[in-house]
């Protein structure tokens, strides 16, 4: 039997599978170390979730800026690079129209983000409270967040939990505000663009830089074990209306055109009932003066 004769030994070696290490980074004081970490960053529903929310909210409302999610970002402060994992990642005013897969802030002019958000989950919360928020700090990224949706452990940081921190003026340090309350409890058949907010229940930080304002809404559905889900959502100033999604907004789009069909056809009904009366008017006139 003939042997085989391979040329390029390289092609039958396994190649390496590029994954994201946000999961499998060194534990910090106060994490769950029995947590298994995960391959990916999304490590749960309710994670993925508020993720893909967030993402679809400002994408939505903000085509004119850039949302990133899921990415490695690479900041050279003081000569050092900073590798930092951010679930979403805002810039206003910035025209990057194709995809990347990390952002390097020396290729963008040195551009940081407007504002940063963590999703806690239990491998990463004690990474994204601690040596993040140290970070960001060294960075100067002007509003970082992260937020509870569902955890209950640990207690300090049960669900719900929005903690902001945000830089007003670069030669002071950064202030810390803590949310926890809801602004408004999901009902069964509304729609939550539509309803009625809490507004002394609301954060509102940097809206020189930020055209929304932060909330928290307790959702109708459960995560498993019967636990509670939050949400956090960003609230219109003028019309203390939560920001809508695509399809809300689509949805809200074409009822303003139902509206307006609706409207032009009782026009144009009201102009026919006002024509027949003219021409009855016409013809009562003719009748009475004996005009053909």
């Amino acid at each position: 039997m003939a042997e085989m004769v391979v040329e390029d030994k390289s092609q039958l070696e396994p190649k390496p599978v590029r994954r994201s290490t946000r999961h499998e980074v060194v534990h910090t004081e106060g994490m769950d170390l029995g947590s298994h970490p995960r391959l990916g960053r999304r490590e749960s529903e309710p994670h993925s979730s508020e993720i893909n929310y967030l993402h679809d909210v400002l994408t939505t409302n903000f085509p004119q800026d850039r949302v990133m999610w899921d990415l490695h970002h690479y900041f050279v402060v003081e000569g050092n690079t900073i590798d930092i994992q951010f679930d979403i990642s805002y810039f206003r005013d910035f025209d990057l129209p194709h995809e990347i897969s990390s952002y390097r802030a020396s290729q963008h002019d040195n551009r940081i983000p407007t504002m940063a958000v963590n999703i806690l989950s239990r491998s990463t919360y004690g990474l994204d409270i601690g040596m993040n928020v140290l970070q960001c700090h060294a960075i100067g990224i002007p509003v970082y967040m992260v937020f509870n949706p569902y955890l209950p452990n640990p207690w300090l940081l049960r669900a719900p939990f929005l903690r902001v921190h945000y830089l007003e003026n670069p030669n002071e340090p950064y202030k810390i505000l803590d949310l926890r309350d809801v602004c408004l409890v999901e009902s069964e058949s509304s729609n939550i663009t539509e309803e009625i907010l809490d507004p002394s229940k609301l954060l509102d930080v940097r809206p020189d830089l930020l055209p929304f304002m932060f909330g928290i809404i307790k959702l109708r559905r459960q995560f498993e074990g019967g636990l509670p889900r939050y949400r956090l959502i960003l609230v219109d100033r003028e019309t203390l209306k939560p920001l809508p999604t695509r399809i809300e907004l689509e949805r809200q789009r074409a009822e303003q055109e139902r509206q307006r069909a609706e409207q032009e056809r009782q026009r144009a009904e009201q102009e026919r009932q006002r024509a027949e009366q003219l021409e009855r008017e016409l013809q009562e006139l003719k009748r009475r003066f004996g005009v053909d």
